[in-house]
């Protein structure tokens, strides 16, 4: 690595390698720099060289959901990547607090699936979606913003593309939101993180896994025979159409589910919308009904 940053402490660590915060002395600011281990990569020799293209291809995209990358590069000790640093807390903490609103859900699903269509459309599957990898970050104005985080399970492909696994033979990524066809070892393409993502969806909207069990062979199971409790028995004062459309998200055959991010964002946005026009129609009768027999009451007197 280049005298260009100064490593100054050590801030996460997990299977692929460990973030830093750093100081960037051509910019002069802090930023993220992740260092991927050389065993993650494991024997394949152009791992490196994908990584540092997928990075390069995240970096161009530049999406307010999806974390920036501003470098990449490889040194004696493997490639690295570059990133904003962002200060706020990862999903799976906020949701400890207790489940979202729909207020909030509609924000959440909203901005985590516009990042997604922005990836697909440059051809970048997550493979690793689960609540440790979005970031919330609130804003003095009250509101929250939501980013996407660690591409490095990705596959730069606009075709399906086979699970890889880690040196240890055990399938990547967080057990609990893993679609069944990674289980399989069978191709994944966009539709698998739509599936993570419902799974991530339930979740904060009922403090849940969908797909649980007490070991991981358990959870696996769940998976592969799509036993979950339905969300209208968790929420019951959520529109039912709301667990139908995690339903479609979350169906076991990839097939079945949306074609894309695309196509799942547009059908939540126009339901939403729907839900939103009848509430107001009702509630403008209902201020139309009160107007009227105040009327009449008065014709009365």
């Amino acid at each position: 690595m280049s005298d260009r940053y100064d490593i100054k402490a050590k801030i996460a660590e997990g299977g692929l390698g460990a973030v830093y915060v750093a100081h960037d002395r051509n910019l002069d600011r802090e930023v993220a720099l992740k260092r991927v281990l050389p065993e993650a990569l494991g024997e394949d020799k152009n791992a490196a060289i994908d990584l540092i293209k997928e990075a390069r291809v995240l970096s161009a995209l530049q999406h307010p959901n999806i974390v920036t990358v501003y470098d990449v590069g490889q040194d004696a000790r493997g490639p690295y990547v570059v990133m904003e640093l962002l200060k706020g807390e990862t999903l799976d903490k906020t949701i400890k607090r207790g489940a979202l609103p729909k207020s909030d859900f509609e924000q959440l699903v909203s901005q985590c699936l516009e990042g997604l269509v922005a990836a697909q459309a440059v051809g970048l599957v997550h493979r690793d979606l689960k609540p440790a990898n979005i970031m919330v970050i609130w804003h003095a104005t009250g509101k929250f913003q939501l980013k996407i985080l660690d591409f490095g399970l990705a596959k730069l492909s606009k075709h399906p593309s086979k699970q890889t696994i880690d040196q240890y033979d055990s399938i990547m990524g967080s057990i609990y939101f893993m679609a069944p066809e990674q289980f399989e070892r069978t191709p994944l393409d966009g539709r698998t993180d739509l599936y993570a993502m419902a799974a991530i969806f339930y979740y904060c909207l009922t403090t849940h896994y969908p797909f649980q069990g007490e070991t991981a062979y358990e959870v696996m199971g769940s998976h592969l025979t799509h036993k979950y409790t339905p969300l209208e028995k968790l929420r019951p004062d959520l529109p039912e159409w709301i667990a139908s459309w995690l339903d479609w998200l979350m169906d076991r055959q990839a097939k079945h589910r949306p074609v894309d991010a695309k196509e799942a964002l547009a059908f939540f946005r126009k339901e939403s919308f729907r839900n939103k026009a009848e509430r107001e129609a009702f509630a403008a009768g209902k201020r139309g009904e009160s107007r009227r027999r105040k009327s009449c009451g008065r014709r009365k007197l």
